[in-house]
């Protein structure tokens, strides 16, 4: 059987980087892409690449889009199309590399164990790893409550039977940024508040796409407790939740902060041995890591020690 030293779970931000340098360290490595719950970053990225094939385009092509049915439908198209061709795209540099890598959504059995369900199975598969990675992000998520105020998070934005006329929205990191730039270009009247740096490129972006921006957060028009207006709705990026509910932590030992991120100790080790946490899903993390490359580092020193690793430990995938 085929050894797998390394298992990662998620489609974050470490998840390419990380996997290519464990290859490049001599360790065999399976990665886990989820089919439909996507991290916030690879949403980030999937708006970018839409974006900028869209600009590229003559207005008149996007009126003919448009016009083809256009709304709702046509924006969960796109960026259904642009995330399918973000995931391609990182796939084949995993595989190129000689990385393992699997569709489906993985949740624990029990510490060492997966089940893997997968729309092209029947049955879950089961899974044993030896170190497994946690790199499942974050997604914009808010409270039932703030639906009752016309307020959504983008997961209920795309929801939405019909496009809004008018859209605020609050944040500034690139989800926010990517949506309120697709949906001005497609029509909606689209207003943005954010404060603090924003990421360069997807900025330029949104206000080539025609998106007001404003730079003061203080200055959006709600605030707890008042109802918004019905001809305009708004996009509340600025809640951020760990991407983990589905992975049933529990079965390991394992518990999340109030927002559903990891505590991890200054190995990225959470609570369970062998079992890693990396990228925005490690809410707190005692080492307070400033930077994807030395999580990554970290976590294969860790890999590279760990007596589980040793030549003769297999994994096995099962019916």
């Amino acid at each position: 059987m085929l050894q797998r030293h390394l298992t990662i779970l998620g489609n974050d931000q470490p998840t390419l980087q990380l996997s290519l340098a464990a290859v490049r360290s001599g360790h065999p490595v399976r990665c886990v892409y989820p089919e439909v719950r996507h991290s916030a970053w690879l949403i980030g990225q999937a708006l970018r690449r839409l974006l900028l094939r869209l600009l590229a385009d003559s207005p008149a092509s996007r009126r003919t889009l448009n016009s083809t049915g256009g709304g709702m439908p046509l924006l969960r198209a796109l960026l259904r199309r642009a995330l399918a061709d973000e995931v391609i795209d990182q796939r084949s540099q995993l595989s190129a590399a000689g990385v393992t890598v699997l569709f489906g959504e993985a949740a624990f059995r029990r510490p060492g164990q997966l089940t893997l369900h997968s729309s092209q199975r029947r049955q879950p598969a089961v899974m044993d790893f030896t170190c497994c990675v946690i790199v499942s992000g974050v997604r914009h998520l808010l409270p039932e409550s703030d639906a009752q105020r016309n307020i959504m998070d983008t997961e209920r934005l795309f929801q939405q039977a019909h496009q809004p006329p008018e859209l605020c929205v609050l944040g500034g990191d690139e989800v926010s940024l990517g949506v309120a730039a697709l949906f001005s270009l497609f029509g909606s009247s689209v207003e943005l508040f954010a404060e603090g740096d924003l990421p360069e490129t997807m900025a330029e972006l949104a206000e080539h796409a025609g998106v007001r921006m404003r730079a003061r957060m203080a200055t959006a028009p709600l605030s707890a407790g008042i109802q918004v207006p019905a001809e305009r709705t708004v996009l509340d990026c600025r809640r951020a939740v760990g991407f983990t509910e589905h992975l049933n932590l529990t079965s390991i030992g394992v518990e999340t902060d109030d927002c559903g991120r990891l505590w991890c100790s200054n190995r990225l080790e959470t609570w369970c041995q062998h079992v890693f946490g990396a990228g925005a899903v490690v809410g707190f993390t005692a080492a307070g890591f400033s930077s994807v490359t030395a999580q990554i580092e970290a976590i294969l020193q860790q890999v590279a020690t760990s007596e589980l690793s040793r030549p003769g430990r297999s994994q096995s995938l099962t019916r």
